[in-house]
């Protein structure tokens, strides 16, 4: 297990921007439209150069982000395969209203990046047993009910689980939804088999 590297989502969207491609999945606390997307850019690229995750290249023509950031944030955009697990609302699954962790998996192994509902992610390189249990243990919480412990509505919150590319391969696990209870080998066997 590697060292996770700590990075807000303007440095996300920061490491994209000198890879010259946006980042695949939805991030809390930075809305998708280009302004906001060039503003948490350069809060990013600000934070990461104070940091010192990142350096002035030596020609001046920019910024040239830590080796292994850079190795680990270009893995996860040339993923050939993603897994992960978000909190929604209950009423729109589409929309990241929480925690998240996404495996993605690239010709070296599997990156996980463990995000908080506060925009914090946790990007390392892990085993497939151990990205397995990240979404598993996500997916558990939600089920039980203990992650939905301090809502006001906890019924309000799904944890949506997204194990494929099919569209049939997303489910949405709640306190105690389905009712006929959720199978851990959906998301134990993806990593099986990669």
């Amino acid at each position: 297990m590697d060292e996770a590297a700590l990075l807000t989502d303007d440095e996300i969207v920061a490491l994209c921007a000198v890879d010259g491609r946006p980042w695949p999945l939805g991030l809390i606390t930075v809305g998708a439209t280009t302004a906001e997307m060039v503003a948490a850019g350069m809060r990013g690229m600000r934070s990461l150069l104070v940091r010192q995750l990142a350096t002035e290249a030596a020609d001046g023509s920019g910024v040239r982000p830590h080796e292994s950031l850079a190795r680990d944030v270009v893995g996860f955009l040339d993923a050939t395969r993603r897994v992960g697990a978000y909190v929604a609302p209950a009423s729109d699954h589409s929309v990241l209203a929480g925690a998240a962790v996404t495996a993605a998996q690239t010709s070296d192994g599997w990156l996980l990046d463990t995000v908080t509902a506060a925009g914090v992610h946790a990007l390392r390189r892990a085993s497939a047993d151990e990205s397995a249990g990240a979404i598993v243990e996500l997916v558990e919480q939600a089920y039980s009910g203990t992650f939905f412990d301090s809502a006001d509505d906890p019924t309000a919150w799904v944890c949506v689980v997204r194990y494929g590319q099919d569209p049939a391969e997303v489910i949405a696990v709640g306190k105690g939804s389905p009712a006929h209870g959720w199978d851990a080998s959906l998301i134990r066997d993806v990593f099986r088999d990669g």
